[in-house]
């Protein structure tokens, strides 16, 4: 795993790589996540930031630790109303503000979001 987006913290970074290979496809649900010092090595960050961004996705029900055994990718979740849900939308709504006011065309916005719904970026 690399960092993609240097404006975010590293341990953000590592939240979003986990869940863009769990869209992907490279992780599925039930495969074990590499332990934190493993981790750590893998990806050249202090172990106590990749704990950080295990206790995040932990947090947000993308990950599960069995004490003793392994940290392992969840099912999952089913599209709601979740909190999560909510906040993201709150995130979209204030980006494409933004990009409203620079004045591109919301042809180009939505290319932009399909080409990386689809993971084409």
């Amino acid at each position: 795993m690399q960092a993609n987006d240097s404006s975010l913290p590293y341990y953000e970074q590592l939240v979003l790589q986990v869940k863009q290979q769990i869209v992907q496809g490279i992780l599925q649900p039930g495969d074990r996540l590499p332990s934190v010092r493993d981790m750590a090595r893998q990806v050249q960050l202090n172990p106590n930031t990749v704990s950080k961004a295990y206790k995040q996705l932990e947090t947000q029900h993308v990950i599960t630790t069995v004490h003793g055994k392994g940290t392992y990718v969840r099912e999952t979740a089913e599209y709601g109303d979740s909190a999560q849900v909510v906040a993201s939308k709150k995130q979209l709504l204030t980006l494409l503000t933004e990009i409203r006011y620079l004045g591109v065309p919301v042809e180009e916005v939505v290319g932009w979001i399909r080409a990386a719904y689809e993971g084409a970026e």
